[in-house]
């Protein structure tokens, strides 16, 4: 059975801030979301790294402390996130795979997605990131009509508006949080800027 994936506005956003923050770099994070009714609903993003991204040590901590986030809120990992160097570059490299498949034995539906840095823009028309799932014990790209967003056209234009606001400066991610512990990955004041902004 083909599991469909519908992106939040703030899952999407936040991806999207973090790859904009980091515009010279790699970042990569994590999706958390629920499975209801055959369909797996992505309800928010975790921004991870922003160097080092193969760091085995430091993803497994980071997973291991977003897991217990997670279990206090009846929400599980549900795919991985990357946004890749060069511009042009979308595809999923070892370290992405990895990771993924890490997530993948825990939650079978898990999905892969690639920043397309490419479509990120103040004024996107397109979903800027391309699906990956599991088939056949390799990651590939998915159908196009898998993927959806949340609130789509008018989601998009909200994404547009926070990045022309740089939104993305007040970014945590956990690279962030690791140079000094007060500040907080889960982004409660992004949140709330997402949720001000699409009124």
């Amino acid at each position: 059975m083909k599991h469909n994936m519908c992106l939040s506005l703030r899952a999407y956003a936040k991806l999207v801030l973090h790859a904009c923050k980091f515009s010279q770099r790699a970042v990569c994070g994590v999706v958390l979301g629920r499975e209801e009714n055959g369909r797996v609903e992505v309800t928010d993003a975790v921004p991870l790294f922003h160097q080092g991204l193969g760091l085995s040590p430091m993803i497994t901590a980071a997973l291991i402390q977003v897991d217990e986030y997670c279990c206090r809120r009846e929400l599980q990992i549900v795919g991985y996130y990357q946004a890749n160097e060069l511009l042009d570059n979308t595809l999923p490299d070892v370290a992405a795979c990895r990771v993924a498949d890490e997530i993948q034995e825990k939650f079978p539906h898990a999905c892969l997605l690639m920043v397309d840095n490419q479509k990120v823009s103040t004024s996107a028309d397109d979903l800027a990131v391309k699906v990956y799932k599991m088939h056949d014990g390799k990651w590939r790209i998915a159908e196009h009509s898998m993927s959806t967003l949340d609130g789509g056209e008018q989601s998009l234009q909200v994404v547009s508006r926070l990045l022309r606001n740089k939104v993305y400066a007040g970014l945590v991610d956990f690279d962030t949080h690791l140079d000094d512990v007060t500040q907080d990955w889960m982004n409660p004041s992004v949140n709330s800027l997402i949720e001000l902004t699409c009124r």
